[in-house]
Protein backbone atom coordinates (compact mmCIF):
# COMPACT_ATOMS: atom_id res chain seq x y z
CA UNK A 1 0.00 0.00 0.00
CA UNK A 2 1.56 3.59 -0.87
CA UNK A 3 2.00 5.96 1.97
CA UNK A 4 0.66 9.13 2.53
CA UNK A 5 3.73 11.56 1.64
CA UNK A 6 4.27 13.66 4.87
CA UNK A 7 3.22 17.55 4.41
CA UNK A 8 4.32 20.56 5.86
CA UNK A 9 0.80 20.83 7.85
CA UNK A 10 1.93 17.18 9.31
CA UNK A 11 5.38 18.30 10.65
CA UNK A 12 3.36 21.81 12.24
CA UNK A 13 0.64 19.48 13.66
CA UNK A 14 2.98 17.34 15.54
CA UNK A 15 5.04 20.30 16.93
CA UNK A 16 1.68 22.60 17.72
CA UNK A 17 3.47 25.32 15.74
CA UNK A 18 1.76 26.93 12.64
CA UNK A 19 2.81 25.74 9.20
CA UNK A 20 4.01 29.35 7.87
CA UNK A 21 6.47 28.91 10.74
CA UNK A 22 7.86 25.20 9.28
CA UNK A 23 7.73 26.57 5.93
CA UNK A 24 10.82 29.60 6.82
CA UNK A 25 12.42 27.20 8.76
CA UNK A 26 12.84 24.49 6.14
CA UNK A 27 13.30 27.60 3.33
CA UNK A 28 17.17 28.36 2.25
CA UNK A 29 16.13 32.25 1.72
CA UNK A 30 13.12 32.61 4.71
CA UNK A 31 14.91 30.82 7.22
CA UNK A 32 16.39 33.21 9.00
CA UNK A 33 12.97 35.00 10.23
CA UNK A 34 13.08 31.83 12.81
CA UNK A 35 14.42 31.46 15.78
CA UNK A 36 17.42 28.93 15.49
CA UNK A 37 15.67 26.93 18.10
CA UNK A 38 12.56 26.44 15.88
CA UNK A 39 15.14 25.95 12.79
CA UNK A 40 16.58 23.46 14.57
CA UNK A 41 13.49 21.56 15.44
CA UNK A 42 11.48 21.46 12.46
CA UNK A 43 14.40 20.29 10.50
CA UNK A 44 15.02 17.34 13.08
CA UNK A 45 11.19 16.65 13.06
CA UNK A 46 11.30 17.15 9.24
CA UNK A 47 14.07 14.03 9.24
CA UNK A 48 12.29 12.20 11.61
CA UNK A 49 8.95 11.81 9.55
CA UNK A 50 11.12 11.43 6.26
CA UNK A 51 9.53 14.77 4.73
CA UNK A 52 10.03 15.36 1.27
CA UNK A 53 9.28 18.76 -0.39
CA UNK A 54 6.80 18.54 -3.02
CA UNK A 55 8.99 20.66 -5.88
CA UNK A 56 5.65 20.95 -8.43
CA UNK A 57 3.69 22.43 -5.13
CA UNK A 58 6.58 24.63 -4.21
CA UNK A 59 7.44 25.64 -7.61
CA UNK A 60 3.29 26.92 -8.09
CA UNK A 61 3.76 29.07 -5.19
CA UNK A 62 7.33 30.44 -5.84
CA UNK A 63 7.99 30.14 -9.16
CA UNK A 64 11.13 28.20 -8.68
CA UNK A 65 11.50 24.39 -8.29
CA UNK A 66 14.81 24.21 -7.05
CA UNK A 67 15.93 21.99 -10.01
CA UNK A 68 17.68 21.61 -13.25
CA UNK A 69 17.75 19.62 -15.89
CA UNK A 70 20.59 17.97 -17.47
CA UNK A 71 20.33 16.79 -20.57
CA UNK A 72 23.48 14.77 -21.91
CA UNK A 73 23.76 11.18 -24.68
CA UNK A 74 26.60 9.19 -22.58
CA UNK A 75 27.31 8.80 -19.30
CA UNK A 76 28.81 5.28 -19.58
CA UNK A 77 32.79 6.73 -20.60
CA UNK A 78 35.01 7.65 -17.75
CA UNK A 79 35.38 11.37 -19.93
CA UNK A 80 31.58 12.11 -19.71
CA UNK A 81 31.00 10.55 -16.11
CA UNK A 82 33.39 12.74 -15.05
CA UNK A 83 31.80 15.74 -16.50
CA UNK A 84 28.59 14.82 -15.24
CA UNK A 85 29.71 14.04 -11.69
CA UNK A 86 31.28 17.88 -11.99
CA UNK A 87 27.68 19.26 -13.16
CA UNK A 88 25.98 17.16 -10.48
CA UNK A 89 28.21 18.86 -7.98
CA UNK A 90 28.23 22.35 -8.85
CA UNK A 91 24.72 21.88 -8.54
CA UNK A 92 24.88 20.65 -5.39
CA UNK A 93 26.95 23.72 -4.20
CA UNK A 94 23.98 26.00 -5.17
CA UNK A 95 21.51 23.96 -3.60
CA UNK A 96 19.79 22.67 -6.90
CA UNK A 97 18.82 19.20 -6.89
CA UNK A 98 19.59 17.61 -10.95
CA UNK A 99 16.99 15.67 -13.34
CA UNK A 100 18.60 13.91 -16.04
CA UNK A 101 17.85 12.91 -19.61
CA UNK A 102 19.88 10.99 -21.57
CA UNK A 103 19.56 10.80 -26.07
CA UNK A 104 20.26 6.86 -26.25
CA UNK A 105 22.86 7.93 -29.20
CA UNK A 106 24.79 10.90 -30.81
CA UNK A 107 24.51 10.79 -34.65
CA UNK A 108 21.07 8.80 -36.01
CA UNK A 109 18.07 10.75 -37.00
CA UNK A 110 15.80 8.91 -34.09
CA UNK A 111 18.13 10.00 -31.79
CA UNK A 112 18.41 13.77 -32.76
CA UNK A 113 14.48 13.07 -32.48
CA UNK A 114 14.88 11.42 -28.62
CA UNK A 115 17.23 14.83 -27.85
CA UNK A 116 13.91 16.86 -28.91
CA UNK A 117 11.51 15.08 -26.89
CA UNK A 118 14.12 15.09 -23.83
CA UNK A 119 13.96 18.20 -23.84
CA UNK A 120 10.54 18.71 -23.81
CA UNK A 121 10.42 16.33 -20.98
CA UNK A 122 12.69 18.02 -18.28
CA UNK A 123 10.92 21.11 -19.38
CA UNK A 124 7.42 19.60 -18.24
CA UNK A 125 9.30 18.44 -14.91
CA UNK A 126 9.51 22.12 -14.11
CA UNK A 127 13.11 22.56 -14.03
CA UNK A 128 14.47 26.20 -13.45
CA UNK A 129 16.57 25.59 -16.25
CA UNK A 130 18.11 23.49 -18.52
CA UNK A 131 22.01 22.47 -19.11
CA UNK A 132 22.31 20.66 -22.59
CA UNK A 133 25.99 18.44 -23.27
CA UNK A 134 25.83 19.17 -26.80
CA UNK A 135 26.57 17.01 -29.51
CA UNK A 136 28.12 19.06 -32.50
CA UNK A 137 25.41 17.79 -35.72
CA UNK A 138 24.19 20.06 -38.20
CA UNK A 139 20.72 22.09 -37.03
CA UNK A 140 21.70 21.15 -33.16
CA UNK A 141 21.15 25.03 -32.41
CA UNK A 142 18.02 25.23 -34.31
CA UNK A 143 16.45 22.35 -32.99
CA UNK A 144 17.17 23.18 -29.55
CA UNK A 145 15.91 26.63 -30.31
CA UNK A 146 12.95 25.26 -31.26
CA UNK A 147 12.22 23.07 -28.48
CA UNK A 148 12.87 25.43 -25.80
CA UNK A 149 11.16 28.29 -27.69
CA UNK A 150 12.36 30.21 -24.43
CA UNK A 151 10.22 28.61 -21.93
CA UNK A 152 13.27 28.00 -19.55
CA UNK A 153 16.99 29.45 -19.60
CA UNK A 154 19.53 26.99 -21.63
CA UNK A 155 23.15 26.77 -21.43
CA UNK A 156 25.13 24.42 -23.29
CA UNK A 157 28.68 22.86 -23.17
CA UNK A 158 31.29 20.95 -25.18
CA UNK A 159 30.59 22.04 -29.03
CA UNK A 160 29.32 25.30 -29.66
CA UNK A 161 26.11 26.51 -30.52
CA UNK A 162 24.73 30.08 -32.39
CA UNK A 163 22.42 32.47 -30.24
CA UNK A 164 22.26 30.19 -27.57
CA UNK A 165 24.74 30.91 -24.40
CA UNK A 166 27.22 27.80 -23.80
CA UNK A 167 30.88 26.62 -22.61
CA UNK A 168 32.93 25.82 -25.53
CA UNK A 169 35.70 23.42 -25.31
CA UNK A 170 38.52 24.85 -27.89
CA UNK A 171 39.20 21.18 -29.45
CA UNK A 172 40.59 22.65 -32.34
CA UNK A 173 43.39 24.52 -30.77
CA UNK A 174 44.03 21.59 -28.48
CA UNK A 175 45.12 19.03 -31.00
CA UNK A 176 46.94 22.01 -32.94
CA UNK A 177 48.83 22.26 -29.71
CA UNK A 178 49.61 18.44 -29.06
CA UNK A 179 50.38 18.28 -33.35
CA UNK A 180 52.85 21.20 -32.64
CA UNK A 181 54.59 19.38 -29.41
CA UNK A 182 55.20 16.39 -31.32
CA UNK A 183 56.55 18.70 -34.49
CA UNK A 184 58.40 20.51 -31.63
CA UNK A 185 60.05 16.68 -30.63
CA UNK A 186 61.68 16.43 -34.59
CA UNK A 187 58.65 14.18 -36.13
CA UNK A 188 57.73 14.81 -39.33
CA UNK A 189 55.65 11.50 -40.07
CA UNK A 190 52.53 11.96 -37.81
CA UNK A 191 49.20 10.59 -38.21
CA UNK A 192 45.77 11.38 -36.54
CA UNK A 193 43.29 8.33 -35.54
CA UNK A 194 40.07 9.74 -35.24
CA UNK A 195 36.78 11.13 -37.68
CA UNK A 196 37.44 12.23 -41.19
CA UNK A 197 37.77 15.38 -41.63
CA UNK A 198 34.49 17.94 -42.41
CA UNK A 199 35.57 21.42 -42.79
CA UNK A 200 31.87 22.32 -41.42
CA UNK A 201 30.97 20.04 -38.65
CA UNK A 202 32.12 20.83 -34.95
CA UNK A 203 32.69 17.36 -34.03
CA UNK A 204 35.45 17.28 -36.72
CA UNK A 205 37.81 20.01 -34.81
CA UNK A 206 40.16 17.88 -33.18
CA UNK A 207 41.05 16.81 -36.80
CA UNK A 208 40.93 20.40 -38.22
CA UNK A 209 43.28 21.02 -35.13
CA UNK A 210 45.78 18.61 -36.41
CA UNK A 211 45.48 19.48 -40.38
CA UNK A 212 45.98 22.72 -39.53
CA UNK A 213 49.27 22.78 -37.12
CA UNK A 214 50.54 20.09 -39.87
CA UNK A 215 50.14 22.53 -42.84
CA UNK A 216 51.81 25.02 -40.80
CA UNK A 217 54.85 23.42 -40.71
CA UNK A 218 54.78 22.49 -44.50
CA UNK A 219 54.02 18.94 -43.14
CA UNK A 220 51.19 16.29 -45.04
CA UNK A 221 48.65 15.21 -42.47
CA UNK A 222 46.59 11.96 -43.20
CA UNK A 223 43.59 11.34 -41.30
CA UNK A 224 42.72 7.55 -40.64
CA UNK A 225 40.02 6.10 -39.38
CA UNK A 226 39.75 4.06 -36.66
CA UNK A 227 38.59 -0.02 -37.81
CA UNK A 228 35.87 -0.61 -34.43
CA UNK A 229 35.05 0.85 -31.50
CA UNK A 230 37.45 3.03 -29.64
CA UNK A 231 40.02 0.73 -27.83
CA UNK A 232 39.47 -2.32 -30.62
CA UNK A 233 39.69 0.17 -33.33
CA UNK A 234 42.98 1.99 -32.26
CA UNK A 235 44.03 -1.35 -31.47
CA UNK A 236 43.83 -2.94 -35.05
CA UNK A 237 45.02 0.46 -36.49
CA UNK A 238 48.26 0.01 -34.54
CA UNK A 239 48.21 -3.79 -35.91
CA UNK A 240 48.23 -1.97 -39.55
CA UNK A 241 50.30 1.01 -39.21
CA UNK A 242 52.98 -0.49 -37.81
CA UNK A 243 56.10 1.99 -37.68
CA UNK A 244 54.28 3.98 -41.33
CA UNK A 245 54.44 7.16 -38.45
CA UNK A 246 56.65 8.06 -36.19
CA UNK A 247 54.22 9.64 -34.09
CA UNK A 248 50.12 8.72 -33.89
CA UNK A 249 47.52 11.23 -32.42
CA UNK A 250 44.54 9.78 -31.12
CA UNK A 251 40.82 11.02 -30.75
CA UNK A 252 40.90 9.93 -27.66
CA UNK A 253 42.61 7.95 -24.59
CA UNK A 254 40.48 4.48 -25.66
CA UNK A 255 41.81 4.19 -29.32
CA UNK A 256 45.69 5.65 -27.78
CA UNK A 257 45.81 2.76 -25.08
CA UNK A 258 44.14 0.29 -28.13
CA UNK A 259 46.90 1.80 -30.81
CA UNK A 260 50.14 0.79 -28.23
CA UNK A 261 48.61 -2.43 -27.46
CA UNK A 262 48.74 -3.47 -31.49
CA UNK A 263 51.71 -1.59 -31.82
CA UNK A 264 53.72 -3.93 -28.79
CA UNK A 265 52.03 -6.86 -30.53
CA UNK A 266 53.22 -5.77 -33.78
CA UNK A 267 56.49 -5.71 -31.84
CA UNK A 268 57.09 -1.94 -32.17
CA UNK A 269 58.37 0.32 -29.05
CA UNK A 270 56.65 3.35 -27.44
CA UNK A 271 58.21 5.43 -27.55
CA UNK A 272 61.21 4.24 -28.88
CA UNK A 273 59.65 3.40 -32.38
CA UNK A 274 56.38 5.22 -32.49
CA UNK A 275 55.28 8.11 -29.65
CA UNK A 276 51.15 8.00 -28.92
CA UNK A 277 49.31 11.02 -27.75
CA UNK A 278 45.95 10.74 -26.63
CA UNK A 279 42.82 12.43 -25.30
CA UNK A 280 40.77 12.75 -21.74
CA UNK A 281 43.57 12.17 -19.02
CA UNK A 282 41.61 9.17 -18.21
CA UNK A 283 42.34 7.66 -14.48
CA UNK A 284 44.56 4.72 -16.27
CA UNK A 285 46.73 7.07 -18.69
CA UNK A 286 49.11 7.76 -16.04
CA UNK A 287 49.64 4.31 -14.94
CA UNK A 288 50.07 2.60 -18.39
CA UNK A 289 53.30 1.62 -19.10
CA UNK A 290 54.63 3.73 -20.80
CA UNK A 291 52.54 6.42 -19.46
CA UNK A 292 50.42 8.16 -22.00
CA UNK A 293 50.81 11.18 -22.79
CA UNK A 294 47.06 13.28 -23.10
CA UNK A 295 45.24 16.17 -22.88
CA UNK A 296 43.43 16.38 -19.69
CA UNK A 297 40.05 18.29 -19.95
CA UNK A 298 38.85 20.84 -17.31
CA UNK A 299 35.38 19.33 -16.26
CA UNK A 300 35.37 21.53 -13.00
CA UNK A 301 35.88 24.85 -14.94
CA UNK A 302 33.32 23.87 -17.63
CA UNK A 303 30.69 22.69 -14.90
CA UNK A 304 31.33 25.52 -12.85
CA UNK A 305 31.35 28.17 -16.04
CA UNK A 306 27.97 26.58 -17.07
CA UNK A 307 26.54 27.00 -13.79
CA UNK A 308 27.76 30.04 -13.45
CA UNK A 309 25.94 31.30 -16.79
CA UNK A 310 23.10 29.00 -16.01
CA UNK A 311 21.89 30.57 -12.50
CA UNK A 312 22.77 34.41 -14.38
CA UNK A 313 20.27 33.53 -17.00
CA UNK A 314 17.87 32.40 -14.43
CA UNK A 315 18.06 35.29 -12.67
CA UNK A 316 16.83 37.64 -15.58
CA UNK A 317 19.87 38.23 -17.37
CA UNK A 318 19.47 38.16 -21.83
CA UNK A 319 22.61 38.32 -23.39
CA UNK A 320 24.06 35.67 -25.25
CA UNK A 321 27.38 34.65 -23.91
CA UNK A 322 29.86 31.93 -25.20
CA UNK A 323 32.54 31.07 -23.10
CA UNK A 324 35.63 29.36 -24.74
CA UNK A 325 38.16 26.51 -22.70
CA UNK A 326 41.21 24.99 -22.98
CA UNK A 327 42.52 21.57 -22.68
CA UNK A 328 45.68 21.14 -20.92
CA UNK A 329 48.22 18.92 -22.62
CA UNK A 330 49.65 16.55 -19.89
CA UNK A 331 53.70 15.11 -21.55
CA UNK A 332 54.36 11.64 -20.31
CA UNK A 333 56.69 9.03 -20.90
CA UNK A 334 54.78 7.89 -24.31
CA UNK A 335 55.64 11.21 -26.33
CA UNK A 336 59.30 10.73 -27.10
CA UNK A 337 59.77 8.22 -30.09
CA UNK A 338 62.09 7.57 -33.37
CA UNK A 339 62.50 10.76 -35.36
CA UNK A 340 63.90 10.11 -38.14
Amino acid sequence: MRVKQVTIKDIAQRLGISHSTVSRALSRSAAYLVSEKTRMLVKQTADEMQYTPNLMAQGFVTGKTGTLGLLTYQISLETYGNQTEQILRAAEREHYQLLMGMAVNRTSRSSQDDQGMQIRQLISRGVDGLLINTRGDRGESDRIRDMVRNHIPVVTYHYPTEHISGVVLDLEADFYHATNHLIELGHRRIGYIGRNLDLESPVSSKGRGYCRAMGDNDLAHEIIPPLGSRGEGGYIQGLNLRDRFTALLCRDDYTAIGVCRGLRDGGFRIPEDVAVVGFGDIDVSAYLSPALTTMAVPYQEIAGTAMDLLLRKIGGEDTVEQVTLRSRLIVRESCGGNKD
